[in-house]
C-alpha cells in the first residue's frame, strides 16, 4: 500500500478493545488520488459498524472535523462536510459545540499525501469499516455553487466486511454519497454524476498487522 501514498502520516492507535483476550491489530492505508486536494485536502473519517450497522467507534478523524475549527462557518458548522460519521457517531457537528464521543480516536490535520494508521479489533468478530472523505469547493458541471453551497460534490463514503480472522488485504469500494447539505446521515446510491470526488482517493485498504 505504501506506493499508494506520496507521504505517510503514520501514527499508533491504542484502541485495545475492552476485556478481549483477541485483541487483532489492523493497519488502514488511505491512499491520496489525483485530486486528494482541491482548495484544501480533504476532510476524512473512518469508523467501525457491526454486522447490523450499529456505530461501534471512530477509529480516526481529521482533527477540523473533530474540533468543529470551521472557518467563516454558520453557527451550525459544517454538518455537510462529513455527515454520514457525524450522524452514525452521534457527534455535534455545531461550531464550538465541544461536544466529543470520539475521544480515543486518531485524529490530525488533513496530511498532505494520504493517511495510514494502527488499530486493534476483536479479532473473533467481523466488522463493517467506513469511510467518508469530503472536499470542500470541489464544483463540477452538476454541483455548482448555486446549488450546492460550499461543498460542491457530496461526501463520499467507502466501505468493506472485516470477517473475523482475516488474513489478507481487503479494499473499500465505494458506497455512495452523503448529504449535500447535511440533513441526514444517509448514504445515496446515486454517484453517475460525480467527477472528482472520485478521485480524492486512489485506494482505501486494511490489512492485518503483523504478529
Amino acid at each position: 500500500m505504501i506506493r499508494y501514498l506520496k507521504k505517510l502520516f503514520s501514527v499508533a492507535a491504542a484502541l485495545a478493545v475492552c476485556g478481549s483476550a483477541f485483541a487483532k491489530g489492523i493497519t488502514v492505508s488511505i491512499g491520496a488520488g489525483t485530486n486528494w486536494k482541491e482548495k484544501r485536502e480533504p476532510q476524512v473519517a473512518v469508523w467501525l459498524e457491526n454486522a447490523d450497522g450499529n456505530y461501534i467507534r471512530t477509529l480516526y478523524v481529521t482533527s477540523r472535523a473533530e474540533k468543529r475549527s470551521w472557518i467563516f462557518s454558520p453557527k451550525d458548522g459544517r454538518p455537510e462536510s462529513l455527515p454520514v460519521w457525524y450522524c452514525a457517531s452521534g457527534e455535534n457537528p455545531a461550531k464550538g459545540s465541544g461536544e466529543k464521543t470520539a475521544l480515543d480516536a486518531v485524529s490530525s490535520a488533513t496530511p498532505k499525501g494520504g493517511v495510514i494508521f494502527g488499530a486493534e479489533i476483536d479479532g473473533e468478530k467481523s466488522y463493517v469499516l467506513k469511510a467518508e472523505l469530503n472536499n470542500s469547493f470541489d464544483y463540477n458541471g452538476f454541483y455548482t455553487k448555486k446549488n450546492s453551497g460550499v461543498n460542491g460534490q457530496p461526501s463520499v463514503v467507502y466501505g468493506a466486511i472485516i470477517p473475523a480472522g482475516f488474513t489478507q488485504e481487503i479494499r473499500l469500494e465505494l458506497l455512495g454519497t452523503g448529504s449535500l447539505d447535511g440533513s441526514d446521515g444517509i448514504i445515496h446510491a446515486e454517484t453517475e454524476n460525480l467527477t472528482t470526488a472520485q478521485h480524492i482517493v486512489s485506494c482505501i485498504a486494511v490489512v492485518p498487522a503483523a504478529d
